[in-house]
């Protein structure tokens, strides 16, 4: 019924038919013969139903395999009820027991082997897969080679879904494959492909059940090959993307033998090449950051993540390599191979967080955020890079912040603007120095004098209370009280009053020698003049925004201004101009040492205005830091 050579057993071991049985007195009668070739044909169409599922699970959709089923092609759910089940109720056979599970032993095959080859008789061929081991234990696939069947066997029929009927053990209505012959096939491409090498293992991945010629070349290969192990081959994972031009058979059976190797333990420590500067000396040296430590294991299908914050060198200019290794460089960057290298580009002293994914030994991927790979990655130098380093990062002077802000606006949403832009810079300024060790922010906010500007205004009515520097994140809970009015004129606001206040609060709470003082001036209206300037109304307190501004640049300050632009038509009338023409000189004089345009500049690029640079001795860092500078 199956083909398989007789071998004076009562019952085959393959299909289960009974060959011999006890003698029994007197001549078969027809009625017994009848039954007993009713059985046979029923055994032979329930044996080739089997093959014929196992190799197109819709028998119904290829007339050549239905054309060949021995009793002809099912019937109703008969193929469904058929499966994988042998006469008597059995389960097909697999008389390959298993040696061992994939992990622990697959582990230790590794050690001391300088190359593990993988064997797996599949439906669509015999496939051999090479791996060498690199000094980190991580798999390297060197080869796989597939040889379709046909190749091995030409007795095998020419069309795929037979030959895949034939090697399910199904015979039907073809001529017979040899099963001696078939094995002694077997051994000869064995024999070619697979030469006994010292230092070398064989593994065999086990076809799956009911695979009646499979089993048989498996069983070839481990009784005439020195094989060490035998694991089941996973063929119910979807191939992954291979090379173009790769044959299929070829990529699926080098992505099974990946498969396993990605349960083997690391090793050594996966770690993120960085860099980091000394506190106090601005030494910059290398940082291993571990991943995935050594010892770390994966089941079968499962990916392990890792999150680290890094953060932007001096300049943010050009992509920070991001190397992630086997195990921990020596000082010349030798001694640790490459796993995978991304390159990231991001901002000047800005953090990034990066998500790290291990899908095996040597398999590490960047998921987030986005990156690129350097062309032909396997070749990055990391001991050129690592003797790139800079000698030292040097630290500028700590960064002094002022805020000048007019509250008064034609509406909410204009001073709204101003303090959202006023939280903005401060929060990315908290961001690169959340403590307030190398920048502190304070501010000063104001109104105009439409209430009877007097000598007597209340005070308040035109200041709010200066907010004292302080690190940068405080800056916006101390500003939440800070509440905008509506402004009655747009020629003047009390801008001058605040420069005065300013240049007290500096002088009051004076910064360190090698503190970088900066102002910034947020608002639309200029400072009122001391003296009635033509149309354009003095400060009734008389403060003179001019020599507050001198004090202010005498003491250091740099001053930046970020005023609204002029809206509306140019005035036609000569008392419009001439407000005009005092705003504009204004402004050119407040803004002379930098300008900021609303709607243009936003909040990074006042901060980059802002900030001191840093210096580096020695060329740019191509890594990442470990810890922020600031």
């Amino acid at each position: 019924m199956c083909a398989t050579p007789e071998d004076r057993r009562d019952i085959c071991a393959v299909c289960g038919w009974r060959l011999h049985d006890d003698p029994v007195l007197g001549e078969l009668t027809a009625a017994d013969l009848a039954a007993a070739e009713t059985a046979l044909r029923t055994a032979e169409h329930t044996w080739d139903l089997r093959a014929a599922v196992l190799a197109a699970p819709d028998t119904g959709d290829h007339p050549c395999l239905a054309a060949v089923i021995r009793g002809g092609p099912p019937q109703g759910d008969e193929a469904v009820r058929s499966g994988a089940v042998l006469p008597g109720g059995r389960s097909a056979p697999d008389d390959l027991p298993a040696r061992a599970g994939p992990g622990a032993p697959l582990d230790e095959l590794r050690h001391g082997r300088a190359e593990l080859s993988f064997v797996e008789c599949a439906p669509d061929g015999l496939h051999l897969t090479r791996v060498t081991f690199t000094e980190a234990g991580i798999p390297v696939l060197r080869a796989a080679d597939s040889t379709p069947w046909r190749t091995v066997v030409p007795a095998l029929d020419a069309d795929a879904t037979l030959c895949r009927f034939q090697l399910a053990g199904g015979n039907g209505t073809l001529p017979p494959v040899d099963r001696q012959a078939f094995d002694d096939a077997v051994r000869g491409w064995l024999t070619l492909s697979l030469p006994t090498v010292p230092g070398t293992a064989a593994v065999l991945l086990r076809p799956a059940p009911g695979w009646e010629l499979l089993r048989r070349a498996a069983a070839v290969v481990a009784r005439d090959h020195a094989v060490r192990l035998e694991l089941p081959a996973d063929r119910t994972a979807s191939v992954e993307p291979g090379h173009p031009g790769e044959a299929p058979a070829r990529r699926g059976a080098a992505d099974r033998v990946r498969r396993l190797l990605r349960t083997l333990p690391l090793l050594a420590d996966h770690t993120l090449l960085l860099a980091r500067a000394d506190r106090d000396t601005g030494a910059v040296r290398p940082h291993s950051h571990v991943l995935f430590p050594a010892g770390s294991r994966l089941a079968p299908g499962e990916t392990a993540t890792a999150e680290v914050t890094v953060y932007g060198g001096a300049t943010g200019s050009t992509p920070l390599h991001l190397p992630v290794l086997a195990g921990t460089p020596a000082a010349d960057g030798n001694g640790a191979p490459t796993v995978t290298v991304h390159r990231l580009k991001v901002g000047a002293l800005e953090p990034a967080r990066l998500t790290f994914v291990l899908r095996g030994p040597g398999e590490v991927d960047l998921v987030a955020p986005a990156s690129e790979r350097p062309p032909e990655q396997s070749f990055v130098d990391v001991p050129r890079l690592l003797s790139g380093l800079p000698r030292r990062m040097v630290r500028p002077p700590r960064l002094d912040l002022l805020f000048t802000v007019e509250l008064s606006g034609a509406d909410l949403a204009e001073t709204e603007e101003r303090l959202a832009f006023v939280r903005d810079v401060a929060a990315l300024l908290a961001r690169r120095d959340h403590t307030g060790t190398a920048v502190r922010v304070g501010a000063v906010g104001h109104y105009d004098h439409t209430d009877y500007e007097s000598t007597w205004a209340k005070e308040g009515t035109l200041l709010r209370a200066p907010v004292v520097a302080r690190p940068p994140a405080e800056l916006p809970r101390a500003l939440a009280d800070w509440a905008p009015a509506l402004r009655r004129q747009d020629t003047v606001s009390s801008l001058e009053d605040a420069l005065h206040a300013v240049a007290s609060l500096s002088a009051v709470h004076p910064g360190t020698a090698k503190a970088c003082r900066v102002l910034l001036i947020v608002g639309r209206r200029p400072p009122a003049p001391s003296r009635q300037h033509g149309v354009v109304r003095a400060c009734p307190l008389g403060t003179d925004w001019r020599a507050a501004l001198a004090r202010l640049r005498a003491d250091g300050f740099r001053v930046l201004a970020r005023a609204d632009p002029a809206t509306g038509p140019p005035p036609s009338d000569a008392a419009g101009r001439q407000a005009g023409r005092y705003a504009a000189e204004a402004w050119r004089a407040l803004g002379a040492d930098g300008v900021l345009r609303p709607g243009t500049d936003s909040a990074q690029d006042a901060v980059r205005a802002l900030d001191p640079p840093w210096r580096h001795e020695g060329p740019e860092c191509p890594f990442a830091f470990a810890a922020p500078l600031m």
